[in-house]
């Protein structure tokens, strides 16, 4: 599967399957605290993350990418990552 067809959902691609909906749930999780692109990953692999699946690295860094692009987050000092307001 490329990465044309993972970024938006369509009839193939449930919304929690897709980078876009991975991407806005990331955003959440970072406007309730600042979080480096592990912290993040490691919290969507427990079971009480709230996100129907357990992305790969590889997609979490995507939405991450997408929310730099998109001007949504920024990093701080540290490595860390937080919603841009």
């Amino acid at each position: 599967m490329n990465i044309q067809t993972q970024l938006l959902p369509h009839k193939h691609i449930k919304f929690s399957e897709s980078l876009i909906g991975l991407a806005g749930f990331v955003r959440k999780i970072l406007q309730q605290k600042p979080c480096t692109v592990d912290e993040v990953w490691e919290f969507l692999n427990t079971e009480d993350s709230g996100w129907l699946r357990k992305p790969s690295f590889d997609q979490v860094v995507i939405a991450f990418v997408i929310l730099f692009s998109l001007n949504q987050v920024k990093e701080l000092d540290n490595q860390k990552f937080c919603v841009v307001t």
